[in-house]
């Protein structure tokens, strides 16, 4: 299991001021709690649909939505999988934009964490695929439920 101390994020050049550190989890900043729980009420459609599958996976894997991390927000973090899911939408689009995700991602690996980005339309379109594309990308066993979806399942993503 990974450890999350000061050492280590100093040592992968992470600056620790402000950061809260405890129980294992990755450090964070206190001041963003707030911020994750209005962004919990007031999320895209595409991160809707992506927690409703994965929040109900029946695996030893348990996601969490809006979990602050270093200076951040990751749309989702599963602590058994030590992995960040960011759901990218219009707000990711410019080169500026692209150049803050390199560096967060930067930052989530240097800690030991994976990152796997999804595409909003994509996660729109096709959510149980999306999902999927998780698993295979950290190249771990695909949890039962997303093997085979229930029947009706789809009828939860109708726009």
């Amino acid at each position: 299991m990974m450890t999350f101390d000061k050492d280590t994020l100093i040592a992968a050049g992470l600056s620790v001021d402000g950061l809260t550190f405890g129980n294992n989890y990755p450090p964070y900043h206190k001041e963003l709690v707030p911020l994750a729980r209005n962004l919990r009420t007031h999320s895209t459609r595409a991160e809707i649909y992506l927690w409703q599958l994965l929040k109900n996976l029946l695996t030893g894997y348990r996601f969490t939505r809006q979990k602050p991390i270093l200076n951040y927000i990751a749309d989702f973090y599963c602590h058994e999988l030590l992995c960040v899911v960011e759901v990218d939408g219009f707000t990711h689009q410019s080169a500026e934009d692209a150049a803050d995700d390199r560096r967060r991602d930067s930052q989530m690996q240097a800690i030991g964490l994976r990152v796997v980005r999804l595409d909003d339309a994509a996660v729109i379109r096709n959510p149980i695929v999306e999902a999927q594309r998780i698993f295979f990308s950290l190249g771990v066993d695909m949890p039962e439920r997303l093997c085979r979806p229930a029947f009706g399942m789809e009828r939860i993503f109708t726009p």
